[in-house]
């Protein structure tokens, strides 16, 4: 089908503005979810159509403003492939879980799904960057008209003024790479066949290469730039929250494989080292933080950041089974983590808090959601048979062929995150009923069907991978090839 990517990205915006203006809730939701689940179709219809082999595709070009390169251009390969599919097939499950929302919200949910498509699907940095940040603002409005927390107006501008930091000094970056463009080949061009054709001096590379990761790690976010985690995730609304956890972040993963890699492949390889050590640093420094974690939700927050960490040095392993594992990580995350953060939130709902402390005896009240967080927290985890345990799997082989240390600490630092997890669980939904927990009730049937289908694409994707691996394999060994082999042999 002709544009197909074109109307995924853009279908769910047009409908969030014809809600926004002509509709009443009843028919805000309806129409919501109707146009999310017909997205998805054609997200899945495109999936089907998509060839691992075939390199870019699906791709859409349309001149902006021509003298300056600016360019709408958007296209398909296996490093977006797995975002597609997870932001599209997402939004009609939170219908299932969420209820009684105004038709602003239903419209402010559209806008951030338009916006992830978006910015996933760009292969035009000025196009990526205004889609960069543009994706926040429905998560601020939504979480300024929505949230309940008195300290969440602080959380979000806590998170915009290091979004805008980091955001501030990549743009930079981005028009220093259109004017070093225009000065080697005699004419402006963002597009990424182009840029990744430019020869800058090894001293711009090193800067421009940082000065796009800036911008990347605060969004995961890595130590040291994570201040605005707590505050962001722990106060916002469940549905923001996930957002920020199940997509936002795999964003800034994204952006790196398709900028990052191309562009600066030499500063890639050279200061690899460097990243994979952060990301597991972050991944034992936020797990250790979690251990000590009285509210669920806070606890998530930084379970989850451990992950990213994880996440980050399996892109950086320069390995193309770690690499895999990376993405097969953020698909695992997603269903993983959000899932979670939803189910907390219901907690929250129906009993006024998300203390630990205050927790206990939810398996007694309600078996099922007990039994499918449990399913959700051992995936998290790494269980045989689910999908977490087959992409930390495949990160920990990468991370072990580099180099011997990094898969030793890393595999060290995945018990941490069990622990944590196997504690908390057993404190907040094991143990005995208490004044709190006793008026906890079971999920709705709606809730179960969401969540079950949730916990069996965990199953499915944890015993027979091999059809979703597939997806990425053929881009992330040409990746490798084009932009990782070449600079390992210069540096030997």
């Amino acid at each position: 089908m002709s544009s197909i990517l074109s109307l995924i990205i853009f279908i769910p915006f047009l409908l969030g503005v014809f809600i926004a203006l002509f509709c009443n809730n009843f028919w805000g939701k309806i129409i919501a979810f109707s146009g999310s689940v017909f997205v998805a179709i054609l997200a899945v219809i495109m999936t089907i159509g998509f060839d691992p082999a075939g390199g870019l595709q699906f791709v859409d070009i349309i001149p902006l403003v021509q003298s300056y390169g600016i360019t709408y251009m958007v296209g398909v390969d296996g490093i977006n492939i797995y975002l597609i599919l997870i932001i599209t097939l997402f939004l009609p499950f939170l219908f299932f879980v969420l209820r009684d929302q105004e038709r602003g919200f239903w419209a402010n949910l559209l806008f951030i799904e338009s916006g992830f498509l978006a910015v996933c699907s760009s292969l035009d940095l000025i196009f990526f960057y205004a889609g960069w940040e543009m994706m926040l603002l429905p998560i601020f409005i939504m979480t300024g008209l929505y949230g309940k927390s008195i300290k969440r107006a602080k959380a979000m501008l806590d998170m915009m003024y290091y979004a805008i930091f980091g955001s501030m000094i990549m743009l930079g970056a981005i028009i220093y790479l259109g004017v070093a463009h225009y000065f080697e080949f005699g004419f402006y061009s963002f597009a990424l066949a182009d840029l990744a054709n430019l020869n800058l001096s090894l001293m711009a590379e090193r800067i421009l290469f940082f000065s796009f990761m800036i911008a990347f790690v605060i969004k995961l976010p890595l130590f040291p730039f994570h201040m605005w985690l707590s505050g962001a995730y722990t106060h916002s609304p469940s549905v923001a929250t996930f957002m920020l956890s199940a997509i936002a972040s795999k964003v800034a993963i994204f952006a790196i494989l398709r900028f990052v890699l191309p562009i600066f492949s030499l500063s890639f390889v050279e200061f690899s080292s460097y990243f994979v050590a952060l990301g597991i640093f972050s991944m034992i420094y936020f797990g250790v933080i979690a251990l000590r974690c009285d509210d669920f939700k806070t606890l998530l927050a930084f379970a989850s950041a451990s992950h990213l960490g994880l996440i980050l040095a399996g892109v950086f392993s320069l390995d193309v089974v770690g690499m895999s594992g990376a993405m097969y990580q953020i698909v695992a995350h997603a269903l993983t983590s959000g899932a979670m953060f939803l189910m907390v939130g219901i907690i929250s709902s129906q009993l006024g808090t998300r203390k630990i402390s205050n927790l206990g005896g939810i398996a007694h009240k309600a078996p099922i959601f007990a039994t499918i967080f449990g399913i959700m927290m051992l995936s998290s985890v790494g269980l045989p048979t689910t999908i977490g345990f087959v992409a930390e799997l495949l990160i920990l082989v990468g991370l072990f062929k580099t180099n011997l240390i990094y898969g030793i600490i890393a595999t060290t630092s995945i018990i941490v995150g069990a622990v944590y997890m196997f504690v908390v669980y057993r404190k907040a939904i094991l143990q005995s009923v208490n004044e709190i927990t006793d008026k906890f009730k079971e999920l709705r049937k709606s809730q179960i069907i969401a969540f079950s289908l949730v916990a069996i694409v965990i199953f499915v994707m944890g015993i027979y991978p091999k059809p979703i691996l597939d997806l990425s394999q053929g881009t992330i060994q040409s990746h490798y090839e084009k932009y990782i082999k070449s600079n390992l042999k210069g540096q030997e």
